[in-house]
């Protein structure tokens, strides 16, 4: 009697998931695939999301400097002419003298230009950046790790970062320092390892991370190049290929005369927005505006002349809140930071924090070199600063991933008693990624919108003058108590060819003539151009002809 053949629903699953894992070993292998396959799959889901997550609103001061730099750009211009009622549009992270810019390093704008103009919306351009940051991630761990876990590490950081979150879905950045920060890294392990051309990746990666996040960058070459002093051994006498002393010495001139023009062209920005090589449009902000430092164990700077309220609040109150919090108490400043890098990059708070923090002895180059340059980065460049937002940490994103399948990868042998608990125990902490995607994607599918409330009201006041006929002046009024991180007053690069201008109202008891200064250069220049007012904390805010807009000055501020 012969055998009954194996029943075909049992072996069916163990065929599946063979297939699956050879299909993905297979695609681990081939590298350059395996970028380009996270690449599209970045793009494809994002894409596919845009009739439940559609083209964000901004509304982040940040993001409309950022805008403002774009629009800029897109027009051919490194800066603008300051306006001549400049006084009247005064606003957050902008120039208004001795140019009118973005005072933020040129490269996000851009990024944002380039979706401007080939694409119309300039999130085109961060939709790009995101995908070519998920690639480079991917490129940066297949020199860290195993194929197959650099692979993994990359689909991880696409679940986590790359569909969802704000550094894909706002115009604020993430992605571009993220690039930068990948490439110098991933060219790290290449290097000692004996491929010098990658000197050239290491510096491209240096010239964006100079014009996206300098300070970051800095720190992060200063620990970079520490490891590679470290690492990198003297050529033998006679030793030929990659490693020979004309590559190396070919790559190095190479990745030096990149700097060079890199560090050229910064000079050139500099001299046109501040007119001075040596002075950045951020550094000019800040001594025009800011009296918090950046650093926390400085001291508060002097207020400097403030004409408008919205703005005085927001610098020496709620900036200064946030230096002295951090100033005050440096530990648990350091610890809101540790929390909030790690909730962004990994989450569900504290079942990942294990193997992040796992106490295995570091054995390889690898993991010795990762935890050190994590901790001179975190330390130097992250640590003493007043405040945090993510994309501060971009540079290190993909190490941060490094560090995590390190352990993974060591608690893949983990076998006590014999059994592999160390195996189960990576699959869970992997898998935990991935379930937050699903509840991300599960609640965007039900319509669970993430746009702030602030950013609908105003793009409903924006649709509505877009479809007033003619051109439009609209004078923002607040009330007293007015939040300072609900701005209204934007512009784009050329206001006075702008459809919608908009102002801030600056009357008051003793100047009431402010007002009319402006609304008397528009009437001169543009007669055809309406006057409205806009009463922006009003629930919804009131958009009224100026001449019959209600007279409120002790109510509201200037």
């Amino acid at each position: 009697m012969t055998a009954s053949p194996p029943h075909p629903v049992a072996a069916r699953p163990s065929s599946t998931l063979t297939q699956f894992y050879l299909a993905y070993e297979w695609l681990a292998r081939r590298q350059l695939l395996a970028c380009t396959a996270v690449l599209f799959l970045t793009l494809g889901i994002r894409a596919a999301l845009l009739p439940w997550l559609p083209v964000p609103l901004p509304a982040i001061h940040d993001e409309f400097s950022y805008l403002l730099a774009a629009d800029t750009f897109a027009s051919g211009r490194v800066t603008n002419p300051p306006h001549t009622m400049w006084r009247h549009f005064e606003t957050f992270h902008e120039l208004m003298q001795p140019t009118y810019a973005s005072k933020y390093p040129p490269l996000q704008g851009l990024v944002l230009a380039f979706g401007q103009k080939l694409f119309g919306p300039p999130w085109a351009g961060v939709y790009l950046s995101m995908g070519l940051l998920c690639a480079a991630v991917c490129w940066m761990l297949q020199g860290w790790l195993t194929l197959n876990l650099a692979l993994l590490g990359a689909l991880l950081f696409l679940l986590r970062v790359g569909i969802f979150s704000y550094w894909m879905n706002s115009y604020w950045g993430g992605a571009v320092a993220g690039i930068g920060g990948s490439l110098v890294l991933g060219a790290l392990p290449r290097i000692w390892r004996g491929h010098a051309s990658h000197l050239i990746t290491f510096a491209l990666g240096l010239a964006i991370l100079m014009h996206s996040r300098p300070w970051e960058g800095a720190v992060l070459a200063l620990a970079a190049m520490g490891v590679l002093a470290w690492t990198v051994r003297p050529t033998a006498p006679g030793q030929t290929g990659s490693r020979s002393r004309t590559g190396l010495v070919r790559s190095a001139v190479a990745g030096a005369a990149l700097l060079l023009v890199s560090l050229g062209a910064m000079a050139y920005v500099d001299f046109r927005v501040t007119g001075s090589p040596l002075t950045m449009p951020h550094a000019l902000y800040d001594k025009q505006y800011v009296i918090a430092p950046n650093f926390a164990f400085l001291s508060l700077q002097p207020e400097p002349l403030y004409r408008h309220a919205a703005i005085r609040d927001l610098y020496t109150r709620w900036h200064v809140g946030v230096w002295r919090l951090a100033h005050d108490n440096a530990i648990d400043g350091v610890l809101t930071k540790v929390s909030i890098i790690y909730d962004f990059f990994f989450g569900f708070w504290p079942l990942l924090i294990p193997p992040l923090l796992w106490p295995y002895r570091l054995k390889t180059i690898e993991e010795r070199a990762a935890v050190l340059i994590l901790v001179i980065f975190l330390g130097v460049a992250i640590f003493p600063l007043s405040g945090l937002e993510v994309h501060y940490a971009a540079p290190v994103a993909g190490l941060l991933y490094v560090r995590f399948l390190q352990t993974l990868s060591r608690l893949h042998a983990w076998r006590p008693t014999g059994r592999p608990f160390g195996t189960a125990a990576a699959v869970f902490f992997a898998t935990l990624v991935a379930c937050q995607f699903g509840l991300n994607l599960s609640s965007t599918l039900r319509g669970e919108t993430t746009a702030r409330p602030f950013a609908i009201a105003r793009n409903a006041v924006v649709q509505l003058l877009a479809r007033t006929p003619g051109s439009q002046l609209v004078l923002v009024r607040y009330a007293a108590g007015h939040n300072p991180l609900e701005e209204w007053d934007w512009n784009r690069a050329d206001i006075d060819g702008s459809l919608t201008v908009w102002a801030r109202a600056m009357e008051s008891e003793t100047d009431p003539a402010n007002d009319q200064e402006l609304i008397e250069y528009y009437r001169q220049r543009q007669p055809s151009r309406q006057v409205w007012m806009l009463d922006a904390d009003q629930t919804p805010p009131r958009l009224s002809h100026y001449s019959d807009a209600p007279n409120s000055e002790k109510e509201t501020r200037r």
